[in-house]
């Protein structure tokens, strides 16, 4: 598993994980659904189970669950400007399908 972030979004995970001591310091990627624009995915702060695969970047173990994986595959986090998002990295240069769905609008 692959992980690729901005430093701006390893900084800003490292103070939340130092604010929530009393949370598991793991970060899990995980789908939370779908819409025109493409599988949507959360940030959690969570302990790793035996079905999940992981990768540490920069003293941060993300962790994501296996099936999950094995369909959506490496991911990226992106800087937005007002927050990250999180895609998988074979969706990154994609623009959102938003133009014809009026589902969300």
């Amino acid at each position: 598993m692959k992980v690729d972030a901005p430093q701006q979004a390893i900084n800003v995970l490292k103070e939340i994980i130092a604010e929530q001591a009393d949370q598991p310091a793991s970060v899990r990627m995980y789908f939370a659904g779908a819409a025109c624009s493409g599988p949507s995915f959360g940030l959690a702060l969570d302990e790793k189970k035996d079905s999940d695969v992981s990768c540490v970047v920069e003293d941060i173990e993300f962790i994501m669950d296996a099936q999950e994986y094995q369909e959506f595959g490496d991911m990226v986090i992106q800087d937005m400007n007002s927050g990250f998002r999180v895609i998988p990295e074979k969706m990154k240069d994609m623009q959102s399908g938003c133009g014809t769905c009026s589902g969300c609008h």
